[in-house]
């Protein structure tokens, strides 16, 4: 096994945006797959229905790349989808019925099954798929807790949260950052468009500063960039759907299509395994902050998650529906499946051993260690990191060419004349940032 002190340089952290497990990777336990892994074990098993309006409906195969809707996520939505406990568990029938009552959508046409209940294969995620392929699968990774984005990426990067829905204008935390700060280990933010914590007033003048660079940028930093400055820990951004962009959306986060998400990954990739030496030593944990209301048949963890001081909010009585998760690196055993119980936490207690003294990084992260045993050092089995540099598939074409067209036009508009332009195409608005 790796030593997490010695063997290890680099941590690289990429959080996708609202896919759940049996979404992404349930193919896994389906043939030809056949992995044994917490997926779709049995085509058509009666336990996966999820009942509306007098139908039943199962898992199915869906090769549509984006989704016509977003499909809704917040607390009461979600608590609709997992259902209450029966038996100990969560039934985990309720995401149709919460997809089109709280989405106001009409019923699904006669032999039509909801998108929420669609599962990919490689053919549409060829990228993760070689992930789990030839790194590890985590398939007991869960959101922090039932709710949307925002809670869920504050769990993962605070270890608590002040809000149990999506706000405005997020309070300010005690951040991952900050821990980093005070201990004295270089961190660096790699981003497409506008990070998430964009959204925390007190981290807005950091964005012109050294620890933010664009994601053009990591390729040339992991390969040339002297071991006297490279970030100690990274975190990789996409393109969020819900920010001003003019790329494609690169997140997940529906109704964008995934192939913007894989050919992201794909790029993150191929910029570690660029510098072998500095790839030997490095450890990148992937994963979704929340299921976005997406099937998934495993009941969360029976855990409690109060509202801290400064809060007021009911306390959470179980995690949040269980997501993708995978560890990639030359440290990790090819095709390894990882079956504890890990969460967001996780990822903050992983840095606490690695850069701090104690086995938390604080007491509310430690109290969820008792529930989330795993450890995300413990998928690092190899003392010897394996020397050959995988190479993953091709890009996908599945980003319409069309509107990357229209936007790069866009962007040759704004620079043009902003003033003028403005005026006459008010839309160009949100991609200037005079505006």
């Amino acid at each position: 096994m790796a030593d997490l002190k010695r063997d290890i340089d680099t941590v690289v952290i990429v959080l996708m945006e609202n896919r759940s497990f049996d979404h992404i990777l349930g193919y896994l336990g389906l043939p030809p797959y056949d992995r044994k892994i917490e997926g779709l074990q049995i085509k058509d098993d009666p336990r996966f229905a999820n009942p509306h309006n007098g139908h039943s409906y199962l898992p199915y195969h869906s090769t549509r790349l984006d989704m016509p809707h977003d499909p809704p996520h917040e607390r009461s939505w979600i608590k609709e989808q997992i259902g209450d406990i029966v038996n100990g568990s969560r039934p985990m029938n309720g995401f149709v019925q919460s997809y089109y009552m709280n989405s106001k959508l009409p019923g699904p046409a006669a032999g039509v099954t909801p998108e929420v209940m669609g599962y990919f294969t490689p053919a549409e995620i060829p990228v993760t798929d070689f992930f789990a392929q030839k790194f590890a699968v985590c398939d007991q990774w869960f959101s922090s807790i039932p709710a949307s984005t925002q809670p869920n990426r504050l769990m993962a990067m605070a270890g608590y949260t002040l809000i149990d829905g999506n706000a405005d204008v997020l309070r300010d935390h005690y951040l991952v950052y900050d821990w980093l700060n005070d201990h004295r280990v270089n961190w660096r933010v790699y981003h497409e468009g506008i990070p998430f914590f964009a959204l925390m007033p007190r981290l807005i003048p950091e964005l012109l500063g050294s620890h933010f660079r664009g994601l053009d940028q990591l390729a040339n930093d992991f390969r040339d960039e002297s071991d006297a400055t490279f970030p100690d820990v990274i975190f990789v951004e996409p393109t969020y759907t819900n920010a001003p962009h003019l790329t494609v959306p690169t997140d997940d986060h529906a109704p964008s299509s995934v192939a913007g998400g894989q050919n992201f990954l794909r790029s993150v990739y191929l910029s570690l395994v660029g510098n072998p030496a500095r790839w030997a030593r490095t450890v990148m944990i992937l994963t979704y902050d929340e299921h976005g209301g997406f099937f998934d048949h495993v009941s969360p963890r029976p855990i409690t998650t109060e509202a801290p001081p400064g809060a007021s909010y009911p306390a959470f009585d179980c995690s949040g529906v269980r997501v993708p998760g995978l560890v990639i690196s030359p440290l990790v055993q090819e095709g390894a499946i990882y079956s504890k119980p890990l969460d967001h936490t996780s990822i903050l207690s992983f840095l606490a051993r690695k850069f701090g003294r104690g086995e938390g990084y604080s007491e509310e992260v430690a109290a969820r260690g008792q529930v989330f045993t795993g450890r995300i050092e413990e998928i690092l089995s190899l003392g010897t990191a394996r020397s050959e540099i995988l190479h993953p598939p091709g890009a996908l074409t599945g980003v319409d060419l069309n509107t990357i067209a229209f936007q790069k036009a866009a962007a040759i508009m704004a620079d043009l004349d902003p003033d003028k332009m403005t005026n006459k195409f008010p839309e160009l608005r949100n991609f200037i940032k005079k505006f």
